[in-house]
Order: C-alpha cells, then structure tokens, then sequence
C-alpha cells in the first residue's frame, strides 16, 4: 500500500540523544504530534520535522562531492580541530539535505564511539573501499590526515586526467552533431522542396541522386517513422553510454582496436598505479591492495589481476607478478623493478603513473589535432555531396535544353 492510502506521512527529522547527539532520518507518522509520540518512546527527542512531498524520496540525489569533504576535512584537522569537532562542522555548513543526511549518520557513529573507518563503513556507497581502506591503515599510526591527503592527491590527479580526456572529445562530439543536423534538415526539409520539379523524371536521373531524392521524399512523407527512427537511433547511442552491460560491451569493443585499445590500457593501468601506490604507502599490505583493486577493475583485467595476487601470496614479488600478468610496460616495468629494490615501491608506482598519464595525455592531443579536420572533412563531403547530387539534375537539364 502506498503511503497516501495509509493515511501516513513521511517526515524528515532531526533528533538529540544525550549519548550520541544529534542524528537525521526519515520515519511514516499520522501527524507530528504522533510522531513526537514515537521519538519520545525511543528516549530521544525531536528537534525538527519536516514533510516529505509525495515522490520527493523516489528523487535522485546529488553525489556526495567525496573529493571536497576530504579537502574539508584536511584543512579542519590540520587547524586543529578533532576528527569529532571537524565532521560536526561540516554539518553545520552543509545545506544539501542528502549531503546533511551522510554527515549526520557519519557523526552519530563517530560519537557512538566507532572508529573512522567503522563510520566510513556504515555508508559503502558512499565512500569507497580505497578510502576507507587507506583510512583503515592510517589509524594504526594515528595519521589520518597524512591519509586524506593521499588520497586528495590520487582523486585529484584521477579527475584531472578524466577531466581531460572528456574535454578532448567535447568538441568532435559537437561537429558530429552540427553535421548530423545539418545533414537532416537537408534530407528532410530541402530535398522534398527541391524535388519535386524531377518527381517524375527519377527513372532518368543519376542513380545516386535519384537515390538522394527518394529518400527525402520518404522522410518527407513519414516523418513520424523518420522521427521514430531518430529517436530509436539516440536512445540506443544513449543507452551504450549508460547501461553497464552495453557500456562493458562498446569497451571491450573499443579493447580490440589497436590504437585506441593501447590508450585505454594506459589509462586503466594509471589508475591501477596510482590506487596500489596510495595503498602501498598507507602501510596496507600488496596482497590486500590487489584484491581491493582486483575488486574494482574492470571484467577484462579481473582476471590477471587475480592472477597477481596469487603470485604475491606465494612470495613473488610485486613488480614481477604485475609484469607476469601484462599490468606494465618497458619503463613502469625498470620503475618498478627500482622500487623493489629501494623499498620505495609506493613513489616509483606514482612515478610510472606520472608517465603513463604524459604519454596518455601526448598521444590523446595528436590524434584529436588529427581528428578534428579530418572530421570537418567528412562532413563536408558529406554535406556538399548531398547539395551536388541535388543540383545535378538541373544541370543535366540545362545542357539538354541547351
């Protein structure tokens, strides 16, 4: 039954207990007056309640911004506030109610008496298991913040590079889509119009215009079919970039390709770098690192990646059970090697990040240098085909009337 058939109604409150202070949740009432009823049964005490609209929860909330809260979080200890005294201000300031909603279940638990990681714990969807892991890892040496500040760097340079790579394809995605307009409006609205001076003389003309021509006409015809087929065209575009099983299918598709396979690898293998090093440096031991890795990369790589860990746990070491299972390349390879016998294997695995993340970012820049003309091209061709098979005809006809 729904709530509005059950005469309820869902509030969000803010509660006190003089154990574990203030904390946020959602409860079904007939009223605020029975909802105080219920609170005051639990031994707590409402502070605030306020209605939810019917079909606000089915809302999508925002993502928590996991790399601001660090940052904020680091600036509050390094200020010299406790880890308590820094969350309960981070509540205060935060104005999402979702957001406010995370932070309050974070500080009820860390004023329960559980640990940061515990509370971290309580939210995986959240705050992911290498944050948490690395938190996990530094409270035995009482450096949190040296954690937050670690994995404030690896996020950081994680968004840069995406950021990066999404912002090279920004402006080929635009010229595709100017083209595809382009080319539609002509076949759908200016080839009918022009087209019907030569409607009955199709069976003279040149194949390819009187190809041109019919398929304006037919699009001018049925444009709900022409616009059904648009449609169906974007959402299946759209749902190869959303949906997971479509999306894994496009990327090992794309795998295959030899150049462009060769910069996805980069890329998986920086991010690989870089979580083992903040891991590695955080005092979490290598098995342990591969199989939260393990856990988080992508179907294709699983595979090896369990394969390292087995060669790890029988006593090989890191950089030959990474280059064993294809996880390195000439240089990351020394690098690697180097930080075996230095005992620095943390910093030489952000170092091989580093250059991958160059070469990655070099190769990326050429070929969208490459890309952008060479696509202006073919959309030009494409267009002033279009516009040359359609003027074809009236030239056909001037030099028989001449």
């Amino acid at each position: 039954m729904t709530e509005s058939a059950t005469g309820l109604v869902r509030y969000k409150i803010r509660t006190f207990c003089k154990r574990d202070g203030f904390a946020y949740s959602e409860h079904l009432a007939a009223s605020v007056e029975a909802l105080r009823a219920i609170i005051e049964e639990r031994g707590l005490t409402l502070v605030s309640a306020e209605a939810v609209a019917a079909g606000a929860t089915q809302r999508r909330s925002t993502r928590f911004p996991l790399l601001v809260f660090c940052q904020q979080l680091l600036s509050l200890l390094e200020a010299g506030l406790q880890l308590v005294e820094a969350v309960d201000t981070l509540l205060d300031n935060e104005e999402d109610a979702d957001h406010r909603h995370i932070l309050a279940q974070l500080q009820s638990n860390l004023r329960a008496g559980s640990s940061f990681s515990q509370a971290l714990q309580a939210s995986p969807d959240t705050f992911p298991p290498l944050f948490q892991a690395a938190i996990e890892a530094s409270e035995q040496t009482g450096g949190v913040a040296e954690a937050l500040k670690r994995f404030v760097a690896y996020e950081s340079q994680f968004q840069v590079l995406r950021s990066r790579l999404i912002g090279a394809l920004i402006y080929p995605a635009l010229l595709l889509s100017l083209g595809g307009l382009v080319i539609a409006f002509l076949l759908g609205y200016v080839v009918p119009r022009f087209s019907v001076v030569f409607v009955d003389r199709l069976q003279d003309m040149p194949y390819l215009s009187a190809l041109v021509i019919r398929l304006g006409l037919a699009i001018a015809a049925n444009p709900l079919v022409a616009t059904g087929f648009a449609v169906a065209a974007l959402a299946t575009l759209t749902g190869g970039l959303v949906h997971p099983a479509a999306r894994s299918w496009v990327m090992d598709a794309a795998w295959q390709l030899p150049w462009l396979g060769k910069r996805i690898r980069e890329f998986e293998l920086v991010r690989i770098y870089r979580s083992l090093g903040m891991l590695l440096r955080g005092g979490i031991s290598a098995t342990r690192s591969l199989e939260m890795i393990a856990a988080l990369a992508p179907s294709r790589s699983r595979q090896g990646m369990q394969r390292a860990i087995v060669l790890v746990s029988e006593g090989l070491p890191i950089s030959i059970a990474l280059r064993q299972t294809g996880f390195t390349t000439v240089v990351s390879d020394r690098l690697l090697a180097v930080g075996e016998r230095s005992g620095q294997m943390g910093d030489m695995l952000e170092r091989a990040a580093d250059f991958l993340d160059t070469e990655l970012e070099r190769s990326v820049d050429r070929a969208v240098r490459l890309m952008e003309p060479l696509m202006m091209v073919v959309i030009g061709i494409l267009v002033g085909g279009i516009v040359m098979l359609m003027y074809l005809p009236i030239f056909e006809l001037a030099d028989n009337v001449g």
